[in-house]
């Protein structure tokens, strides 16, 4: 197998004679600030892989297109594969993390009747800012700061204080009606299959992407706890948030090993 990417938390490898099958790999790795915190954590390609399996074995059970094919082993599985769309699609339960600072009226904890969905550029120098899609030039994607409010009500977008800069788009409009109706059915999913475990699901990110073989954008991630903000009833936070806010490594692994044996129970839920 030949390696053809590799990221902060997983590599890809290209099986020889078996076209657009990917291997991927995770890692012991984990990060935050843009990479710029960055640990080793024993065993958290197994708990990661794990966990991203039983989530895409999940969606699989619901009728969801992935680039998921089957587990490859404790810390890989095999995928289709994909030209990734350079876009983390954040979808929201929960006001909280980085929506509060660019929506400083709403209240931290609010719960949005209607999912909240949001664009952003993947680019660690830029801190992935917030993408701005307009219906007038839906070819153009306007990129913000996501630390700082969004005045939308300045007519000319560069002279609000949150613009960086215009860049071409990755994907048409009628892609991205597409990618945000794929993004809320899987939220949906995983939001039934942890309520059911008494678990609230707050917010999650995922990419897109473009398989090489018929050109169709499917889900091409991973789905781990690294992706998502989940609580319990009493609100104790089990996700990566507890390592970003500086929670010791031993502890940050015992929340992941949680999460992990949580997710091996996702076969067995019923989620009518």
């Amino acid at each position: 197998m030949k390696k053809i990417a590799e990221g902060k938390t997983k590599k890809i490898l290209k099986i020889e004679n078996s076209e657009g099958i990917v291997k991927i790999v995770s890692k012991n790795t984990i990060t935050a600030k843009d990479g710029e915190k960055k640990d080793i954590m024993s065993g958290k390609a197994r708990l990661a892989n794990n966990t991203t399996s039983n989530v895409f074995e999940l969606l699989a059970r619901h009728g969801i297109d992935t680039h998921f094919i089957k587990r490859a082993g404790q810390t890989a599985f095999f995928a289709y594969e994909c030209g990734m769309i350079p876009v983390e699609v954040v979808v929201r339960r929960i006001a909280t993390g980085s929506y509060l600072k660019r929506n400083p009226k709403v209240a931290d904890g609010t719960i949005f009747d209607e999912l909240v969905m949001e664009f952003f550029y993947k680019d660690d120098e830029l801190h992935d800012p917030m993408i701005c899609i307009s219906e007038i030039a839906p070819e153009e994607w306007q990129l913000h700061r996501a630390d700082r409010p969004i005045d939308f009500s300045v007519y000319v977008p560069y002279q609000s204080l949150s613009y960086i800069k215009t860049i071409g788009s990755h994907f048409t409009w009628k892609e991205a009606d597409y990618i945000e109706e794929q993004a809320k059915q899987i939220f949906l999913i995983l939001e039934k299959a942890w309520k059911a475990l008494g678990i609230t699901l707050l917010d999650f990110k995922i990419e897109f992407g473009r398989r090489k073989d018929n050109g169709k954008i499917i889900i091409a991630d991973v789905i781990d706890n690294d992706s998502w903000r989940v609580r319990t009833k009493d609100g104790k936070q089990l996700d990566k948030q507890v390592y970003r806010e500086g929670g010791e490594l031993k502890e940050v692994s015992n929340l992941y090993e949680i999460v992990s044996n949580l997710t091996n129970r996702f076969p067995t839920l019923n989620l009518q």
